[in-house]
């Protein structure tokens, strides 16, 4: 469920103690009322930003893209968006600061981007029998037993310091599963074009109020009421690293992109990732999963932060084979950008058991989602006060 309309513009600088942010979301509370997601005007939908590696897969997927997105909106034609990217020499849009992605809205004509993502697929059993699939495991497991896939999605607006939207699918073709086996999609195509329907459907629809509970104080144990409208702070993330003794670069994107869909369903206000990355490259600092002074002083300054999240994949194991569960762990910190205090920490480890109730339903098969789901859970605890606040300076 998305939430409502975002507040207004914080400014630059702008800060509160993170135990004081979900209260002054609170308090917009059903007042926040629904708007359509997807801003107006012409959009433009971008080349995917495929880290799969296989051509036919990529081409679907775009393709699926763009029926979805333009049945409800105008879409600059997407050979214009190829031409136009090729010649800024773009490789990728979510990177690029406001700057570059002005220079790119001129020359399409598009007053905002629709960005996606496909991080990992893989066929099942069934599509590599078949000689119409795509033939092959498209991971780094073999012996999968079922069509699984990661796909992620941004949407930028023109002339917006901030992302306007960002979404997260990943799913499994049992994740589908009723009873006794039934329904369980057996290729990866129609868990592609389903999982696409969901995600468009996600960006394009209206957002929906929800009250927000209170957050219980963590030091004191009482309800701390909501009594302030203000808007909360600008959140920068910073790329988060992996230790995962198998596909560390891979899984540490992974985590990110659902970090970033998390904020956005809960509310928060991410930075443009593009202009975020201008600002540390300027002081010369791009490494992941921390911040240092430089860093934080820079980002609120420049930036307008006034958080910084980041973390670590601890874990990341792909369920295959006879051993079907995906296991993940992982940590998240927020830092009060202005002194680099961590206001805010959690961390996970689970395997896709462990969601299953009785029948096993819950049960979570892909590694992808099991991190989306561990990541919402984490900002359920922030919500309930049951995560970690801490005194100390920043890395």
């Amino acid at each position: 469920m998305k939430p409502a309309a975002r507040p207004g513009d914080p400014g630059r600088g702008f800060s509160r103690s993170l135990s004081g942010l979900l209260p002054l979301l609170m308090s917009a509370g059903l007042a926040w009322g629904a708007e359509t997601d997807l801003p107006p005007g012409r959009g433009a939908l971008l080349p995917l930003q495929d880290r799969v590696g296989e051509p036919r897969l990529a081409e679907l997927t775009e393709t699926l893209l763009k029926q979805e997105l333009g049945e409800s909106r105008d879409l600059a034609e997407t050979a214009d968006g190829r031409t136009v990217v090729r010649r800024l020499r773009i490789r990728d849009a979510s990177n690029e600061p406001p700057d570059r992605l002005a220079v790119l809205a001129d020359g399409l004509g598009a007053e905002w981007f629709f960005l996606a993502t496909l991080h990992e697929a893989r066929e099942g059993r069934e599509s590599r029998r078949d000689d119409g699939g795509l033939g092959r495991s498209l991971s780094n497991d073999s012996g999968g037993e079922t069509p699984q896939l990661v796909l992620s999605a941004r949407v930028i607006r023109r002339g917006s310091a901030e992302l306007w939207w960002a979404g997260f699918v990943a799913t499994s073709g049992r994740d589908h599963e009723r009873a006794f086996g039934v329904g369980e999609v057996a290729t990866l195509e129609e868990l592609l074009e389903d999982a696409i329907q969901n995600l468009v459907a996600e960006a394009a629809g209206p957002r929906v109020a929800r009250p927000w509970p209170h957050l219980r104080h963590r030091e004191t144990g009482y309800l701390r009421a909501a009594n302030t409208p203000s808007p909360p702070a600008r959140i920068a993330v910073i790329p988060m690293d992996s230790v995962a003794e198998l596909a560390p670069g891979a899984s540490a994107e992974i985590a990110t992109a659902a970090l970033f869909a998390t904020l956005d369903d809960f509310g928060f206000q991410a930075l443009l990732p593009g202009l975020v990355r201008a600002v540390r490259q300027e002081i010369g600092q791009l490494q992941h999963g921390g911040a240092s002074r430089s860093e934080w002083e820079a980002l609120a300054r420049e930036g307008g932060a006034g958080w910084v999240a980041t973390g670590t994949v601890e874990t990341y194991r792909r369920g295959f084979g006879r051993d079907p569960d995906p296991w993940v762990a992982f940590a998240v910190r927020f830092l009060d950008a202005n002194d680099g205090r961590i206001d805010w920490l959690d961390g996970l480890e689970r395997t896709g058991r462990e969601t299953a109730t009785v029948f096993d339903r819950g049960r979570i098969y892909s590694s992808g989602g099991l991190t989306f789901e561990m990541m919402r859970s984490m900002f359920t605890r922030m919500q309930d006060g049951s995560g970690t606040a801490a005194a100390s300076p920043g890395d």
